[in-house]
């Protein structure tokens, strides 16, 4: 534990050099490990804040109780600072960013995961270490779980948690994985692409699939197996209708933005999809809010992260994930924002041509 001695220290040390501006900061224990990162629009209020926090259930005072040093760089916006903290938060994982995490409700994902036999799998993190990609997030647990078993059933996919091979859908012939201790067929790596384009919205033959099976059975007078088939189809319609909104609310946040920075200072974010994929700084020219003729520099890193496909497509890399809530918050958030931003047009090649004579 820190001691009142070094408390104070510190706490003199904020007052005296900590400007009341957007920024990040982190925390260090006594072997110098960053033990917390936090953010703020208002730098030094917030951590003069710290030194009043009272009470062993004060988060706050927790981090502080354990605090040696304390690190801080300023940025231009609340968004750099949001975005900042973000990617420090994942470069050093600080034991209290993860253990006074919490969320009011518990959230969950449909993932297709890395192993040799890749599996639909419902999990609750967005870090799993077993997805290969992410889809949601999703509230509805319960449905969600039924949605990736009916996803699993019409497309053949594993969802079983043990060994590939040993689940009963592999003994009944509905799930086309291999015997256990075998690889993969091309038929199930087939059937493993045919549920990612599913979710990432690029075909419905799954439901298709269902609906034809309900279909023969109904004719057959099968009429309890219809109705089984039925409840999987109104699962997997479910699971269509959320991911589809989800990937109309990506698609719209494909723009380039300007925030207003501090002191003047200007840095211009090309989105994509939700994320980030380019930053222009203070040390570049840039064009004011809303113009099309971008300077040289706008203009070649826009065409080179709005041009020709995105070469992610509709899937959305774990890694990515965090971002894009970061960023979908952010404009729910403060729609106000969003007059701050812009479609990106190319200038024609005769505009081009105009400015370098």
């Amino acid at each position: 534990m820190a001691s009142t001695k070094l408390r104070s220290s510190l706490l003199a040390r904020v007052r005296e050099q900590v400007e009341d501006r957007p920024g990040v900061y982190r925390i260090l224990g006594e072997t110098g490990l960053v033990i917390y990162v936090g953010k703020s629009k208002r730098l030094r209020r917030r951590l003069l804040s710290y030194f009043r926090a009272r009470g062993r259930g004060n988060k706050a005072a927790r981090v502080l109780r354990h605090a040696y040093a304390i690190e801080w760089e300023y940025l231009p916006t609340e968004f750099a600072a949001l975005l900042r903290e973000l990617r420090l938060i994942k470069q050093y994982r600080p034991r209290f960013n993860v253990s006074l995490a919490h969320d009011e409700a518990p959230r969950g994902y449909l993932a297709l995961t890395n192993e040799p036999v890749p599996a639909l799998r419902v999990v609750l993190r967005s870090d799993d270490p077993r997805a290969a990609v992410l889809y949601g997030p999703f509230r509805r647990l319960h449905a969600l779980g039924d949605a990736a078993r009916a996803l699993a059933e019409a497309t053949g996919v594993r969802d079983c948690t043990g060994a590939a091979g040993s689940c009963l859908r592999a003994e009944l012939g509905s799930c086309a994985c291999p015997r256990r201790g075998q690889s993969p067929s091309r038929d199930y790596a087939r059937r493993v692409e045919l549920a990612r384009d599913f979710l990432a919205g690029r075909t419905e033959a799954p439901a298709a699939a269902l609906r034809e099976r309900m279909d023969v059975a109904a004719a057959a007078l099968e009429f309890e197996r219809a109705g089984a088939l039925k409840a999987r189809l109104d699962q997997l319609v479910w699971l269509r209708g959320r991911l589809a909104r989800f990937h109309a609310d990506v698609d719209r946040l494909t723009f380039i933005y300007r925030p207003a920075g501090h002191g003047g200072e200007e840095r211009v974010y090309l989105l994509r999809r939700g994320t980030v994929r380019a930053e222009l700084g203070a040390e570049t020219p840039v064009a004011a809010a809303g113009q099309l003729d971008a300077p040289d520099a706008l203009e070649a890193a826009a065409r080179r992260v709005f041009e020709g496909p995105d070469p992610r497509g509709r899937d959305i890399p774990t890694h990515d994930l965090d971002e894009l809530y970061l960023v979908t918050a952010w404009f729910r958030k403060h729609p106000e924002e969003l007059e701050r931003a812009a479609r990106w047009k190319p200038r024609t090649t005769k505009a081009r041509k105009l400015k370098t004579q």
